[in-house]
C-alpha cells in the first residue's frame, strides 16, 4: 500500500502548494469533486462531506483558483499541476514512447444570456432531424495515457492540459499552445519520442504545419475515408516551368488509383472479451498533402495507414481505418505500433463520458467565463487524483452489482474509484487545515442596490476586440 500511498500524498502537497489563494478551499473542493456522489449542480458539493465549509467559500475558491486562466496566457498554477501530474506517469513499458490523446468537448450554456463570448458549438444529438448546433463553449483537452497494468483498468485518460477555445482563436491555436507546454515540461524531456493522436478534424495543413520543428513528436491522425492525397512527384521529370510539387494522386474511396504499399501485414490479437482479433494493415511511405503558400506541405511528407478488420473467413468486415503518420521521426513507428497507438485515443470518450456526469465537468453554472473556465480545471484533475488512489480504495458495488464480474476483480474504474474515495480521505486525513469561525459577518448595508447584469450578444462570427461590447469578453478571449 505505500508504494501507491506516498505518490498520492506528493501529488496531494504539490497541488495544495500551487494554488496562491484559498488553498484550504479548493483542496476540500477538489476532494468533493473526487468523492461526488450524488451531487448533480457543482453548488451541492458544499454539502459534501470533504467540504468543510459553507457554500460561499466555494464559490470565492472557484473565484481565485487560477487568477490567469484567461487565454492565451497560461496560468501558473494550471502549468505546475500538469508537470505534477505528469511526473506520476510510470516509464512506458508496452511501447517505446508515451501516448497523448488531444480533443475538443463542447460546454452548453444556451440559457446564460449574461455570459461573455458564447458561441455556436457543435452539440450530438441521436434524434433524427435535428440540427447538432448549440451555443456555449468549446474547451481543448490534452491527455495523458497511462500504461494498464494487470490490475488497472485499461481506459483511463489523465487530462494535463485543459483551455477555452475563445471566439477570437481558433482549435488549431489553442492545440499548439497545449502542446507547447506538454513538449516544456522537465519530464517530457526523459522520453526521446511522444505520440500524439488526435481525430480527423486536425490532419490540416494549419494544424500539421506549425508542429513541424518538433524533432521528437509523431502525430497519429485518423482521416476521412473520401480524402485525396498525393504521391512523390516523378525525379525524372525535366519540365522547363517550375518543379512539380505533387505527384499522382492517390484518392482513398477508389482503390484503381492506389500505389503499391510498401508494407502488408496481418495482425492477430486478443480482444478484452477473449475472442481473436484479425486485422490487415497496408502502409505507404512518403506521401504528400497539398498545402497553400503560407503552408508549403509538399516539404513535410507522412505515412498512410489503412486498417481493415478481418473476419473469421479472412474477409473485410465493416469500413477500413486510414490513419495519417505524421513526424519526423516517424519510420521509428511501425505499423503495428501505430495502429495500437491510435487505438488508445479513445480513452478521450471515456474521460468526458465519465467526467461530465460525475465529476461535475459541465455543470457550474456561472455568468462569469473566467469562473467557468476554473471549474471545469478543477474537475478535470479530480481526474487524476483519481487515477492515483485506484489502488487504495475499497471497492463498495452497489447490492445488485455484487455479483457482476466487474465486482469481483481488481481492476477499478473511475466511478467505483470516486464511490470509495471518501472513506479513504477521511482515513488519511486532508491537508488544509479545519475552518476557523469568523463570527456573523454584517453583510450588505440597508439600502445597497445591485447593478443587474447586462446581456452579452451571442458571437456568430470573429469580432475584433474593438466591437465586443463587454468587458469580460476582452479578458476571457
Amino acid at each position: 500500500m505505500s508504494t501507491y500511498l506516498e505518490p498520492l500524498r506528493q501529488f496531494r502537497q504539490a497541488i495544495y502548494e500551487s494554488f496562491p489563494y484559498r488553498r484550504d478551499s479548493l483542496l476540500d473542493l477538489l476532494d468533493a469533486f473526487s468523492s461526488n456522489d450524488r451531487a448533480r449542480s457543482t453548488v451541492e458539493l458544499s454539502l459534501n462531506p470533504c467540504f468543510l465549509r459553507q457554500y460561499s467559500a466555494l464559490y470565492k475558491a472557484l473565484s481565485a483558483a487560477y487568477v490567469e486562466s484567461d487565454y492565451p496566457v497560461c496560468s501558473l498554477a494550471a502549468y505546475q499541476q500538469g508537470a505534477v501530474l505528469l511526473n506520476t506517469l510510470p516509464p512506458p513499458t508496452q511501447l517505446p514512447y508515451p501516448v497523448f490523446g488531444l480533443d475538443e468537448t463542447p460546454n452548453e450554456r444556451v440559457f446564460a444570456r449574461c455570459l461573455s463570448d458564447r458561441q455556436n458549438i457543435h452539440r450530438s444529438t441521436a434524434v433524427a432531424a435535428q440540427r447538432p448546433v448549440s451555443e456555449g463553449h468549446n474547451y481543448s483537452v490534452l491527455a495523458a495515457f497511462p500504461e494498464a497494468g494487470a490490475d488497472d483498468w485499461s481506459q483511463w485518460a489523465l487530462p494535463l492540459s485543459v483551455d477555452r477555445v475563445s471566439s477570437v482563436s481558433n482549435a488549431v491555436e489553442v492545440a499548439h499552445n497545449q502542446i507547447a507546454q506538454l513538449l516544456s515540461y522537465p519530464h517530457s524531456a526523459t522520453w526521446p519520442l511522444k505520440v500524439l493522436t488526435v481525430d480527423s478534424r486536425y490532419p490540416t495543413p494549419a494544424f500539421l504545419y506549425g508542429l513541424r520543428d518538433y524533432d521528437d513528436l509523431v502525430v497519429i491522425a485518423r482521416v476521412r475515408r473520401n480524402r485525396t492525397f498525393y504521391c512523390q512527384p516523378d525525379p525524372d521529370d525535366r519540365s522547363p516551368t517550375r518543379p512539380r510539387w505533387y505527384g499522382p494522386r492517390f484518392q482513398l474511396n477508389d482503390p484503381a488509383n492506389w500505389p503499391m504499399p510498401a508494407q502488408q501485414e496481418t495482425l492477430t490479437r486478443r480482444q478484452p472479451n477473449g475472442q481473436p482479433l484479425s486485422l490487415h494493415l497496408m502502409r505507404w511511405t512518403n506521401l504528400l498533402l497539398r498545402g497553400t503558400r503560407d503552408y508549403p506541405m509538399h516539404r513535410f511528407p507522412f505515412d498512410l495507414l489503412r486498417c481493415q478488420r478481418l473476419d473469421a473467413t479472412a474477409h473485410p468486415q465493416g469500413p477500413p481505418l486510414w490513419l495519417m503518420i505524421w513526424g519526423q521521426p516517424r519510420q521509428q513507428i511501425t505499423a503495428a505500433q501505430g495502429q495500437q497507438a491510435y487505438g488508445q485515443r479513445f480513452r478521450l470518450e471515456h474521460f468526458f463520458g465519465f467526467a461530465k456526469p460525475h465529476l461535475l465537468l459541465t455543470a457550474f453554472q456561472t455568468c462569469s467565463t473566467p469562473h467557468e473556465i476554473n471549474a471545469v480545471r478543477l474537475a478535470s484533475l479530480a481526474s487524476g487524483q483519481l487515477w492515483l488512489a485506484r489502488h487504495l480504495v475499497q471497492t463498495l458495488p452497489w447490492p445488485w452489482q455484487r455479483y457482476t464480474p466487474s465486482a469481483k476483480t481488481q481492476q477499478r474504474t473511475p466511478r467505483q474509484v470516486q464511490r470509495g474515495f471518501a472513506p479513504l480521505i477521511q482515513q488519511l486525513g486532508s491537508i488544509a487545515p479545519p475552518p476557523k469561525t469568523r463570527g456573523i459577518p454584517p453583510g450588505r448595508s440597508k439600502g445597497t442596490r445591485l447593478n443587474p447584469r447586462s446581456p452579452c450578444p451571442l458571437v456568430k462570427f470573429h469580432p475584433s476586440q474593438k466591437l465586443c461590447p463587454c468587458k469580460d469578453t476582452q479578458q476571457s478571449a
